[in-house]
C-alpha cells in the first residue's frame, strides 16, 4: 500500500525539483529597458530600505506553513504521513509556479520602479520637462539595484505573501472550525495585506503591481488547494 502510495508522490518531488531549478534561472533574467519622461513625478520617488526584508519574508512566509503541515502530523496525529508529505510538496510546487509567473511578468514587462531615479542614476540631460527619454544607462554603483530598479511589475512580495496565507488558511480550514482559528485565518491575511501596503509605503512598487501581485498568489494557492482535494480522495479510495 504505502509503495504504491510513494510511487505517485515520487514524480511529483522531481517536477518540483525542476520547478526550483527554473525558478532559480529565471530570477537571473535583465528586463529590457523601459523608456520614461522626465517629469514622470511617479519614479522619481524616495529609495528607501524594505519594511519587509527579502530574507524575513522567505523566512517567515515559508516556515508557517510548512509549521502548521507538520504540526498536524507530528503534534495532532490530524493526518497521515503521506498526505502531509503531499501538502508539503503541493506548497513549494505551488511557490514555484507562483514565482515563475513572477519573474515572467518582471522580463516581459520591465515597469520602472516607483524609486527609479534613485535607484537607477540614469545618465540623462533632459531639454525639456515632457521629452521621452527610451536610451540610457543606469550610473548606480550599486548594480543589483539598478537591474532591480526595472522589476516593478508584478510584486514578488505580495504573490508570496498570498500564496502562502491562503495556502495556510485553506489548511487550517480543513481542521474542526473555532472562533480561536478563525482569528488565526484573519492574523495570517492580515501580515500579507500588510506586507503588500509597505511594498507601496516604501516606494518599491506602483499600487497596480501589489495588487496582481497578490492575485498571483491568491489563484495558485487556490489551485494547490483544489488539487490537493482530488489527491486526498484519491488516497482514501486506494485506502479503501
Amino acid at each position: 500500500m504505502e509503495k504504491i502510495i510513494f510511487k505517485k508522490i515520487f514524480p511529483e518531488i522531481i517536477l518540483t525539483l525542476l520547478v526550483g531549478v527554473i525558478v532559480f534561472v529565471s530570477s537571473f533574467l535583465e528586463p529590457d529597458s523601459q523608456g520614461f519622461f522626465c517629469n514622470d513625478r511617479s519614479l522619481d520617488r524616495q529609495l528607501k530600505q524594505s519594511t519587509v526584508s527579502k530574507y524575513f519574508l522567505c523566512l517567515f512566509y515559508f516556515v508557517i506553513p510548512n509549521t502548521v503541515i507538520w504540526y498536524d502530523y507530528y503534534i495532532c496525529s490530524y493526518k497521515s504521513m503521506i498526505t502531509t508529505c503531499n501538502q508539503t510538496i503541493y506548497f513549494w510546487l505551488g511557490s514555484g509556479l507562483a514565482h515563475i509567473t513572477v519573474n515572467i511578468g518582471k522580463y516581459c514587462t520591465g515597469r520602472l520602479r516607483p524609486n527609479f531615479f534613485q535607484a537607477c542614476k540614469p545618465n540623462i540631460k533632459c531639454l525639456s520637462k515632457d521629452q521621452f527619454i527610451d536610451e540610457y544607462i543606469c550610473t548606480n554603483s550599486d548594480v543589483s539595484v539598478a537591474i532591480e530598479s526595472k522589476k516593478s511589475f508584478p510584486s514578488a512580495h505580495a504573490c508570496l505573501a498570498f500564496y502562502s496565507a491562503i495556502y495556510t488558511i485553506g489548511l487550517v480550514h480543513k481542521r474542526k472550525n473555532n472562533a480561536l482559528l478563525v482569528i488565526l485565518q484573519f492574523i495570517l491575511f492580515l501580515s500579507a495585506w500588510y506586507t503588500g501596503l509597505t511594498r507601496i509605503s516604501d516606494n518599491m512598487h506602483h499600487s497596480t503591481d501589489v495588487i496582481a501581485g497578490s492575485m498571483i498568489g491568491v489563484l495558485f494557492a487556490t489551485v494547490m488547494m483544489y488539487n490537493l482535494k482530488f489527491f486526498d480522495e484519491s488516497i482514501s479510495s486506494i485506502s479503501t
